[in-house]
């Protein structure tokens, strides 16, 4: 058996230096350095756009191409040897009798000992062996996270789509902008007040409108990341042993199916603050008789 020490030291290398837990499919990069497949690709999403897909190592800062990860197959396997020698060491044992937990109570979503199957809390419960419930809780544990990855892409598009429309509405917001200095520009001296007032009613507009949009991009991040801490918690469970997957298995499952995604409220990107050329042209024109007929 492998001293504490060696072990340490295989999880030391073995550990993703982003997450900090082992890696999870991991990959390399061209400095050497390996991390877990999604935090890597996690790492490139958040980065600023690089056209010439050149980024630095999160931990050495050396340049490396987006397409030069690989699969480092050698460290999964390492990882394989290092989680089965924690199952063998990190028995969990009943607290109230000192037995190995060999057995799930469904009634209770909890791991039991077989003394604790015969005492009066669990007479009468469903009692299985750990083995033969693992591997169905794993896949239900596997279907939610596949669930949150697809509510997480769901949020992702949404929060480009309104990315998009707030580029749109202040596209918008310029033109109209320009529009409005262009019909001011010949009676500048007669609507100076007016321009001012339509400008100003626009730009609260904008800001109103921008204000609720951010408000729904801001909802879509914040569930992005709820998600996303969800799917590393279930990620986390199901490389982890048996024991340690079904400990508070049917409260994982029950918060993680509750999860669900509302649909974001759709804005209309019409602007209300509009001109009249002609009107405008006839109160100029009154005023010009109105200082005509003073003098």
């Amino acid at each position: 058996m492998a001293s504490a020490t060696g072990t340490s030291k295989m999880k030391e290398i073995a550990t993703c230096s982003i997450c900090l837990n082992l890696m999870i499919k991991p990959v390399s990069i061209t400095c050497g350095h390996s991390y877990c497949q999604f935090c890597l690709q996690l790492y490139l999403e958040q980065m600023p756009p690089n056209q010439g897909q050149i980024f630095p190592c999160p931990l050495c800062r050396e340049p490396f191409h987006k397409d030069s990860l690989h699969s480092n197959k050698q460290l999964g396997n390492l990882i394989e040897v290092i989680q089965e020698m924690e199952e063998t060491e990190d028995e969990l044992v009943c607290e109230a009798h000192g037995q190995q937990l060999q057995l799930f109570c469904e009634d209770d979503g909890q791991l039991i000992c077989w003394r604790c199957e015969r005492a009066p809390q669990h007479q009468g419960h469903t009692t299985v062996l750990v083995e033969e419930v693992y591997q169905d809780y794993k896949k239900n544990l596997e279907q939610s996270a596949r669930n949150l990855n697809q509510f997480q892409e769901e949020c992702k598009n949404q929060k480009v789509f309104i990315t998009t429309q707030i580029t749109e509405w202040k596209d918008k917001i310029e033109i109209q902008r320009q529009n409005i200095k262009s019909e001011f520009k010949n009676f500048h001296t007669f609507l100076n007040e007016e321009e001012k007032l339509y400008l100003w009613k626009l730009k609260k507009e904008e800001e109103q409108m921008l204000t609720r949009l951010r408000e729904s991009e801001a909802n879509l991040e914040q569930k992005i990341e709820e998600l996303k801490s969800h799917i590393l918690e279930l990620e986390a469970k199901c490389q982890g042993s048996a024991r340690n997957l079904l400990q508070d298995v049917k409260d994982t499952l029950s918060r993680t199916c509750a999860v669900k995604l509302k649909t974001p409220e759709v804005f209309s990107l019409e602007i209300q603050t509009v001109f009249d050329v002609a009107e405008l042209f006839m109160n100029m024109k009154a005023k010009l008789m109105h200082l005509q007929d003073s003098y």
